[in-house]
């Protein structure tokens, strides 16, 4: 059972740089799954920060280290951690498994991210093609100028681009014409008000539709139900994720859910 920080608590760059140095950040891993077949096609990083006054979730301390510049040097961890795990999920016979971060707009401005990623990647001798950076539509981004910058890096190294949320921003639309995403991931709001009336539907099925004409594959966040994931099914949604499936894993639990869902 997590014992959850008290609201009102505020986090410090000194807290943080502690809990760097002390090893406090923990990954949970939660699988992405082909609807079809089932078969685990990622694994998305989240993070948690066990602080010694509870679990900090990210929303309270990823703003602090954005604007304490610690950001860069928690980067270089986030990759190294990560790749490290993917790299004994795929020693463990799961090797065509990628991993998906999250870049925050911080991130992505960041001169030496690329050069951060591929020191990640050769240290951990994982291909490029396996690991996906999640931007969400709410970051204040110059798509125009990023396209021929950082995006244009990643393509060039064969590292995907996936747009996470989608549909929750007015600026969805501009993300699309200009960035090339290799996966469109529909926000769980989406999916939870999926059986309340047509419209919602409706909307639901255009989004898996526009994904299908611009060639880009849909997943659909935050399944719950057996409905959920038949409906979806049926509309052509490729990919999906939430507790219908797995909850997010620390690593070693991981490891046994893909063992277990391999025997099956």
């Amino acid at each position: 059972m997590f014992l959850f920080k008290k609201k009102g608590q505020k986090v410090s760059e000194s807290d943080l740089k502690r809990g760097l140095k002390n090893n406090e950040f923990v990954f949970y891993y939660q699988p992405e799954f082909d609807l079809k077949t089932e078969k685990v096609i990622a694994v998305e990083a989240l993070m948690r920060w066990d602080s010694p006054t509870g679990i900090v979730p990210p929303n309270e301390f990823i703003p602090v280290l954005e604007q304490s510049g610690l950001i860069h040097k928690f980067t270089e961890f986030l990759l190294h951690q990560t790749l490290t795990d993917l790299k004994k999920i795929h020693e463990a016979g799961y090797s065509d498994v990628a991993m998906a971060i999250n870049v925050s707009g911080v991130q992505l401005k960041d001169k030496t991210l690329m050069k951060t990623i591929k020191k990640a990647l050769d240290e951990t001798k994982i291909s490029p093609q396996f690991l996906e950076c999640e931007i969400t539509e709410t970051q204040p981004l110059d798509l125009p100028a990023m396209k021929e910058t950082i995006f244009k890096e990643f393509a060039e190294a064969g590292i995907k681009i996936s747009l996470d949320d989608f549909g929750t921003c007015y600026s969805s639309f501009n993300y699309l014409r200009y960035l090339d995403f290799k996966k469109l991931k529909i926000d769980c709001d989406f999916i939870r008000t999926l059986g309340d009336n047509v419209r919602n539907r409706t909307i639901l099925s255009l989004i898996i539709q526009l994904g299908h004409i611009l060639k880009i594959p849909v997943l659909a966040e935050g399944i719950e139900t057996t409905e959920q994931k038949v409906w979806l099914e049926k509309n052509n949604c490729d990919f999906g994720q939430g507790f219908w499936f797995s909850r997010p894993l620390p690593i070693d639990q991981l490891m046994i859910f893909l063992k277990k869902k391999k025997e099956n």
